[in-house]
């Protein structure tokens, strides 16, 4: 690892780049302080050279730092990305098949890359992913404030619930999952009591402690799966409120249902568009026909509120 970049807002990440472009890294890192600050993807593709992404701007990376045209940059091949997947998976591919199986790995620090490739079925059925030819780190961060829009809104739309329980939805990059560890931090350190069911160590960052601040009065259960992990938190934890990212599958909507029956505010995240898509959703809107949620809140570009919705 960069010692240059321990303390920077790209600490770490230096790990995942091609040792050639490391140098590029370090100088992007520090001539391009606010990209630099406001990263939130980086993708690997066969044949193109490294780009990095924010919120409306987008780079390339080369030997001598930053470049916002491709030309002349060094691209990748094939060996590279399947390197890059090794490492990504601490050389044990085999310990990582489930998160393979779903085209993904969680990475230290809450980071996770998206891997584009070649499916293996069984029975129909993906169970591992072969032949990369793409990796999309997504960086993971912590924004303190992040949630304060929404608590406002939503005080402003229910004035009778203390504890409101909310689903966030939004389309891909519309900081949902930093929404919600900042919702859960604030609604933590007020004093209540609360479980984030963190299935892909993605929302306190990482097994163990993780490294994200999530409030003074939350347990995390780590790795487990929603389901599971929602009937462990009620049954053991005594929480006020339940917290899970990215409810994906009728399973999912099952146990929150069960949390919120059994006298727990819940509160999650979800892919949709906007709230008439939201409302659409085979699964998303059983939690909205259910009453599961007393609101929606939709987010847009870069976590901006778009409205909260009262169910």
């Amino acid at each position: 690892m960069v010692n240059a970049l321990s303390t920077g807002p790209t600490a770490g990440l230096e790990q995942w780049v091609p040792s050639v472009l490391v140098p590029g890294f370090v100088r992007f890192s520090s001539q391009r302080r606010e990209q630099a600050a406001g990263l939130e993807e980086m993708r690997f593709r066969v044949h193109r050279p490294v780009a990095l992404y924010g919120a409306g701007w987008s780079t390339y990376l080369g030997p001598q730092g930053a470049s916002d045209r491709p030309v002349g940059l060094p691209v990748l091949e094939a060996e590279d990305i399947g390197a890059l997947v090794e490492r990504l998976a601490e050389r044990s591919l085999y310990a990582h098949e489930h998160e393979l199986a779903e085209g993904f790995l969680t990475l230290p620090g809450g980071h996770r890359a998206g891997l584009a490739g070649r499916a293996v079925l069984q029975k129909g059925r993906v169970t591992t992913v072969r032949d990369w030819t793409g990796v999309d780190i997504r960086v993971a961060r912590a924004v303190r404030g992040a949630a304060d829009p929404v608590l406002r809104a939503v005080k402003a739309a229910l004035p009778d619930r203390a504890a409101p329980s909310l689903l966030l939805i939004g389309s891909p990059r519309t900081g949902k999952t930093t929404v919600l560890r900042d919702l859960v931090r604030q609604w933590s350190d007020a004093g209540q009591r609360l479980v984030v069911v963190d299935e892909r160590s993605e929302i306190q960052g990482g097994p163990g402690p993780g490294r994200f601040d999530l409030g003074a009065h939350t347990d995390v259960l780590d790795g487990w799966p929603k389901p599971a992990g929602l009937r462990a938190a009620v049954r053991a934890l005594g929480p006020d409120a339940v917290a899970v990212d990215e409810v994906g599958g009728a399973e999912d909507v099952a146990a929150l249902e069960w949390a919120r029956r059994s006298g727990c505010a819940v509160l999650a995240t979800a892919h949709a568009g906007d709230r008439a898509e939201a409302r659409r959703h085979p699964i998303v809107g059983a939690l909205l026909r259910n009453l599961v949620v007393d609101a929606l809140v939709e987010l847009g570009p870069q976590g901006r509120l778009q409205g909260v919705v009262r169910v």
